[in-house]
This record gives structure tokens, sequence and C-alpha cells, in this order.
């Protein structure tokens, strides 16, 4: 499942950062998505007595094309009496200018870049108030590999309702160890949640009829 929801998050990504290419043909839709790279992911929770802000760092280079970045840093914030008040997402990828390097068989990687970024605010309901550009994050993050490496294939054919989707994944992955700088802010082992280092390539096909 884990290779799966990896697998899924890549496609998402590659998605977002305008990867891949798209052809239409009567009388339907199809989409293809493609990953062929490196990848390192890490997770991050820091507390302090009126918030807890969570922090997810992804990159990758994908062959042939330039490397990317993804970053999400939300706080939830609360009173004096620990009652949620609300909350900020700030958030934000890049293909331009990102530094990306995975070395020696998964044994670690860096990356490095400014991120452009989108800062939401929600209140104590989870309603979002609004969003605005909120500028530029630097970003810095250094990876060590753990553990053994592990390897995994996953293939699905799905069809159901003039929707079909073909997916094939292969790639390795390797647990680590990580620290990050991101906008002035250190974060440390001591608040990794999870993080991991790897290789991908995969494909997929989606074809939708009468969309």
């Amino acid at each position: 499942m884990r290779r799966i929801a990896l697998y899924l998050f890549l496609l998402v990504l590659v998605a977002l950062a305008g990867g891949g290419s798209s052809a239409t043909a009567a009388p339907g839709q199809a989409f293809h998505f493609r990953v062929n790279g490196s990848f390192a992911e890490a997770f991050w929770v820091t507390q302090t007595s009126s918030s807890i802000t969570e922090t997810f760092v992804y990159a990758e280079s994908d062959r042939p094309g330039p490397a990317f970045l993804f970053l999400d840093e939300f706080t939830e914030n609360y009173d004096s009496n620990g009652n949620f008040i609300g909350a900020t997402d700030i958030f934000g990828e890049t293909d331009s200018g990102v530094s990306f390097a995975s070395r020696g068989g998964l044994a670690s990687a860096s990356a490095s870049a400014s991120v452009p970024t989108t800062t939401c605010t929600y209140d104590a309901n989870f309603n979002q108030i609004g969003c605005v550009d909120s500028g530029n994050v630097d970003v810095s993050a250094d990876w060590t590999g753990q553990g053994p490496i592990a390897r995994g294939t996953f293939n699905q054919n799905f069809h159901q309702n003039g929707f079909h989707e073909v997916d094939h994944f292969n790639g390795t992955d390797r647990q680590a160890s990580a620290s990050a700088t991101v906008g002035g802010t250190s974060l440390g082992t001591g608040d990794l949640v999870f993080a991991d280092l790897g290789t991908a390539k995969s494909g997929s096909l989606v074809v939708c009829h009468n969309c």
C-alpha cells in the first residue's frame, strides 16, 4: 500500500508541475503521465505552546527534464485553553532553479530551491478565509539513507463507465534520516516523522469517454 500511495503521489505532482502530455481524440480524452528519475521526501512536526506545524518537502529529478521541489507547511493555532482557533497553510512548488542530487545507490540526497508560495488561512471551523501570494521561501534539505533498499513493481488496469486507466510503477525505496531549513527555520531529526528516498519509473494512461 505504501508503494501505491507513493506512486499516486508522484503522478499528482507530475500533473501539478505540467509534466507528461495530453491528447484529445473523439469521442474521449486521453492523458499520459510519466515519471523517470530519483526522489526524496520528508515530513516534520514542530510544536510551541500555541501551535503545531507540519512541514512536508518533496524533491524529484526527472529524466529528461528539470528537477522539481514541492513544499507544504501547515500550522494549527490554539488559544491558552488549548482550543483550536484557526490555521494557515503555506505551500508551493517550482521546477526553476532547483538543485537536487541523489548519490551512491540511495546513500544520500540533497535539494534546495527558492519556492514561490501561496498562504491560505482557515477559521476555527476549518472554513477557508482566503488565500494570497506570499512570496518565495528558501528551502534546503539533506537525506541520509538508512537500512535496506526495497524494490517493487505495481501494475493496474481499471475500466468502468467510460473511464479507463492503465498504470505501471517500477522503483526502489529506502528509509532515511533528514534535516532541512525552511524559510530560516531549522528542522532536525528530533522533529522528523518520516523520510525516504528512492527511484521511480512509472507511467499512466487515462482515457475518459464522453467527458
